[in-house]
């Protein structure tokens, strides 16, 4: 056998097992059991959590408006907790719509230190400022809310939402690890152990003597999950993952 049939050989081999495995989790993906959370009819499945925000069901989507002069954000959040999961939503938010999906999120307590905040959790982040930070990770806590998980050093996370289109969101938390990709590009991959289960919630913010924003809006649809055996189901990302506290 010659140096040529050598090489060839060596990348048939090569190129047939990419194929098999990358067949192999194509199949496994479309295997997985995915449930959805919403029917694009109603609310079934969800609560209203918190203030006079608005959710309303529009193009078999949960659309959501801000109401001005109110001092408590608004959540719509599902009425059953999860723990370990995959989560996939689409989400498009209009100008500068703030808003978030909070995931693993819990009632919060009496010692929270805000009048703002019945649910608190893991806040995969929306962000239609300049910074473009969407798809990390806040903890709306209170008067300690900080960023757990930020896109300052990732320029290529930065760019990857499109404000005024769907947006496709995958969400993994699995233990402590927390992973987001935003249109198939990834922007955090977390390890924190402060929130452990909870609610799956999305957030409509508080808005003070602002009418004019109140036509502006979210919207969420598509949302499924996998809560059976989500570690099998889990998609490689090319970040490494930072703990954080």
């Amino acid at each position: 056998m010659n140096a040529i049939s050598k090489i060839f050989n060596r990348f048939y081999r090569v190129f047939f097992i990419s194929l098999s495995l990358s067949t192999s989790l194509m199949a496994q993906n479309d295997n997985a059991p995915w449930v959805s959370l919403f029917n694009g009819r109603n609310l079934d499945g969800w609560k209203i959590v918190g203030s006079k925000g608005i959710a309303l069901i529009r193009d078999e989507a949960i659309t959501c408006n801000m109401t001005a002069n109110t001092t408590e954000h608004t959540f719509v959040c599902s009425k059953e907790k999860y723990g370990d999961f995959i989560l996939k939503i689409d989400v498009k938010t209009d100008s500068i719509y703030n808003t978030g999906i909070l995931i693993r999120c819990v009632d919060a307590k009496k010692n929270v230190d805000s009048t703002k905040v019945q649910l608190y959790g893991y806040q995969v982040k929306i962000d239609p400022t300049p910074r473009k930070w969407t798809g990390g990770i806040f903890d709306d806590y209170g008067k300690t809310w900080h960023w757990f998980y930020s896109l300052v050093n990732d320029s290529r996370a930065r760019e990857a939402y499109s404000i005024g289109k769907w947006n496709h969101f995958r969400i993994e938390a699995i233990g402590a690890n927390i992973k987001v990709w935003v249109n198939g590009i990834p922007t955090t991959n977390m390890i924190n152990h402060k929130y452990a289960s909870g609610y799956i919630a999305l957030k409509i913010h508080a808005l003070g003597n602002k009418p004019e924003q109140e036509k502006i809006f979210g919207q969420f649809k598509n949302i499924r999950i996998i809560k059976k055996n989500p570690e099998k189901y889990l998609k490689p990302m090319d970040i490494k993952a930072v703990e954080v506290q």
